[in-house]
């Protein structure tokens, strides 16, 4: 392996398999606390959750890496650069899953960045600049809110908040915590300087099909679109379905309705034409047949890498709520659940990533993520950038979801291509 110019470093044939990677993908896989569901069900502080991070542990020190926790438990493994005092490069993604999920979604990240890592390694590569693997905690949201390790990371995430973020069962983030043996009280130790980081990329499966159906093997990502979630909740009366004349009623799943259609439809009109709209939840109050349904509560999700464009469509549709509401006889409260911005990409590690491409004989696009990641959260506060690999059939957070080997091959290939670039590797 030789550098290919002043700022290049070695890369490995396209496609080269990595049969250990594979291996230790279907071993990760068994860390389930659902098997019977027929998906993995890994959630964040879990015992499940702790036995794949200490295996996660164990491929990290065999490939040679220094491994720690910080106080979000987010787990680390750093590959020390010959120049110590120098910005580091950080990698992965997370490998906690939403209830029922697949097996690749963060997962190839973080075992993808190791095998990368190691790849680097048994060709002579010597990085100027440390590389750190990291395998975010919490990402999904078990906590409502998704992210939970790089928002600690990047001071997002307080001591208060801790309290306040619950799961279905009323757990909150704090108690979570401590059972996995870490302490809330020191959440702001996880918090990380931007000057001492160079920048981070993420490998991820699509969760699309538009690389499928494009038929390139890497998606290198321009901008990542964020959400902006809020809770609305419609309350009406509750009367008997017989005995209520139609003119009578303040139904408000009748209510809910319109809005659903009213997401689909500004959604649809967005001037960047890139948003997308989605209601995901909705529960209507008493759930009984003979019953008017006399409160319903609906979440939404509204994203787009356009923040402007995104705003302009939840601002459209809480007035059309505010309007139907009052025509209907319904009162209406909003509650935000979270609001991002959207991310742009590093032309750092885009172009280090197209290069890289190039040099591997790998066809790619760019595009947009309208999924979020860990990548989102530390745009904030340093240049990031992602790179993708087809998902078949665009499915994810699905047991169905899939990505064949040769296709997470050569995003290994290309991350590796990436790092060596960004760490100023020689070999």
């Amino acid at each position: 392996m030789s550098p290919t110019g002043p700022h290049s470093a070695p890369l490995t044939s396209a496609a080269q398999p990595h049969p250990r990677l594979h291996t230790a993908l279907a071993h990760l896989a068994t860390f389930n606390s659902d098997p019977a569901a027929g998906g993995i069900t890994r959630e964040v502080y879990t015992p499940e959750y702790a036995a794949g991070m200490e295996f996660v542990s164990e491929l990290m020190r065999e490939a040679g890496l220094e491994v720690r926790v910080d106080a979000a438990g987010n787990l680390f493994g750093r590959w020390e650069g010959s120049d110590s005092a120098a910005p580091v490069v950080l990698t992965g993604s997370h490998f906690d899953t939403t209830l029922n999920a697949g097996a690749y979604d963060g997962v190839v990240g973080v075992l993808g960045a190791i095998e990368a890592v190691r790849l680097l390694r048994q060709g002579g590569v010597r990085p100027r600049r440390s590389i750190e693997v990291i395998g975010f905690a919490g990402e999904e949201p078990r906590f409502v809110a998704g992210c939970i390790g790089s928002r600690a990371m990047t001071g997002e995430l307080t001591r208060a908040m801790l309290d306040e973020l619950v799961d279905r069962d009323g757990v909150t983030v704090a108690q979570a915590l401590r059972a996995a043996g870490l302490d809330p009280d020191r959440i702001g130790e996880a918090r990380i300087d931007p000057v001492a980081v160079h920048a981070f990329v993420e490998l991820h499966v699509e969760q699309g099909g538009v690389l499928e159906a494009g038929g390139e093997k890497i998606g290198v990502v321009t901008w990542i679109a964020a959400p902006h979630e809020f809770r609305l909740r419609l309350r009406g009366v509750a009367t008997h379905a017989g005995a209520t004349p139609m003119r009578l009623r303040h139904d408000a799943l009748a209510g809910a309705a319109e809005i659903v259609l009213a997401v689909e439809a500004l959604a649809q009109d967005s001037p960047s034409g890139t948003t997308v709209g989605t209601v995901g939840v909705i529960r209507a109050l008493p759930g009984a047949i003979n019953v008017v349904p006399g409160e319903v509560e609906l979440e939404v999700d509204i994203r787009d890498s356009d923040g402007a464009a995104r705003e302009a469509v939840v601002d459209g549709l809480l007035r059309a709520a505010e309007e139907l509401c009052a025509r209907r006889g319904l009162q209406l409260s909003v509650q935000t659940i979270a609001r991002d911005e959207p991310a742009p990409c590093s032309e750092l590690v885009i172009g280090a990533a197209e290069t890289a491409c190039a040099e591997l004989g790998l066809s790619y696009r760019r595009m947009i993520s309208g999924a979020y990641h860990d990548a989102m959260v530390l745009g904030a506060q340093v240049p990031i950038g992602m790179v993708f690999v087809p998902s078949a059939g665009g499915i994810s957070h699905h047991p169905d979801e899939y990505t064949a080997p040769a296709e997470i091959d050569a995003g290994v290939d290309v991350l590796a291509g990436v790092l060596a670039r960004l760490a100023e590797a020689t070999g």
